[in-house]
């Protein structure tokens, strides 16, 4: 029996995320990266030379005519994700979409109703539910009683791209998907109110939420504080870290979510820390989904839920009231 054949990807946007991936694609069995693209032309042909891809373009359409190309990673500037997740899935590619998959519900919307259309499989770039301590602390403590986890890091510059309330959305939407996706992963019950308290804190120029406290409540009475900001890395826990109890398990996940620590009684263990696989891991996942006939293991409605539960953040905190996540503007995104 022959080798089944490679997938041909593609890679839109060729940034720093577009450099994990085609870095990752360029080396692995299962895979040929085909063809890369970006708005700016010389970026592109970079990418080509580093790579070896057969064409670099700044024109996606050359993509979606491509019979060639059977999946596209789209790590592109935010405002863009959800236009080019469904093109790509109406031309008949799987799709990958980095984080955030958008800043709104409407794109949220029209990304997932374009991979249904299609039927081809979507996959939301959330990598942390693939590390190996996350999967590992999921398995020890399956139903937690409370959550505490963030995401801060340093001050962005004022000028960065994502701080721009369009193209980026700030911290809190930008990054703050990434952990938000993870609390919401590890709850096995349905989150149902969020209250939050924050704001912009320290980029007046720009018209974002840079820092936010978000307290969640779920439907079966487990609770989570989840801390979101660009106010300066914790030296000790480290960029993303997370810890849940149930009453009678415990576990801390930190060294950005790379290192395990484990409690039951009185016993603590403190479990090898693993090596940070960047794209590898999540990527590994979408390759097997595609090959092997499976749904995504991280659909693109995890993105949606993500967003939806930040944008109701968002509302609380400047209303300085719950928001109620199963009333009308949010109920559909909670729903996997």
């Amino acid at each position: 029996m022959s080798p089944p054949r490679p997938i041909r990807a593609a890679i839109i946007g060729c940034g720093s995320y577009g450099a994990e991936h085609a870095a990752f694609l360029a080396r692995h069995p299962g895979a040929r990266l085909l063809a890369v693209a970006d708005v700016d032309e010389r970026r592109a042909a970079e990418f080509h030379r580093k790579f070896g891809t057969a064409y670099g373009t700044a024109d996606v359409a050359r993509i979606w005519a491509d019979p060639e190309v059977d999946a596209v990673w789209i790590c592109t500037q935010h405002d863009t994700h959800a236009g080019l997740a469904a093109a790509a899935a109406g031309a008949g590619k799987h799709v990958f979409v980095e984080k955030p998959l958008a800043l709104t519900m409407r794109d949220c919307d029209s990304a997932i109703a374009a991979v249904e259309r299609a039927g081809v499989v979507g996959m939301a770039g959330f990598k942390f539910r693939f590390f190996p301590a996350v999967q590992a602390a999921r398995a020890f403590l399956g139903r937690p009683m409370l959550t505490v986890a963030h995401v801060i890091d340093d001050r962005w510059p004022e000028e960065f791209w994502a701080n721009d309330p369009v193209k980026g959305g700030g911290n809190v939407l930008s990054e703050g998907c990434h952990i938000m996706d993870l609390v919401l992963h590890l709850n096995p019950s349905p989150a149902v109110r969020v209250y939050a308290e924050g704001g912009n804190r320290h980029h007046p120029s720009r018209d974002i939420v840079d820092t936010a406290a978000i307290t969640l409540g779920f439907a079966d009475g487990a609770v989570a504080n989840v801390a979101i900001g660009d106010v300066g890395q914790p030296p000790h826990a480290s960029k993303f870290a997370l810890q849940q109890s149930d009453g009678q398990l415990s576990f801390s996940l930190h060294q950005r979510l790379n290192t395990l620590v484990t409690r039951a009684g009185r016993q603590v263990t403190e479990h090898p820390p693993h090596e940070e696989a960047g794209a590898a891991v999540i990527d590994t996942a979408f390759l097997a989904a595609i090959g092997g006939g499976l749904p995504s293991p991280c659909p693109l409605q995890a993105g949606r839920r993500a967003t939806a539960v930040l944008l109701a953040a968002i509302e609380s905190l400047r209303t300085h009231r719950a928001v109620d996540l199963a009333g009308e503007s949010f109920a559909a995104a909670m729903t996997l």
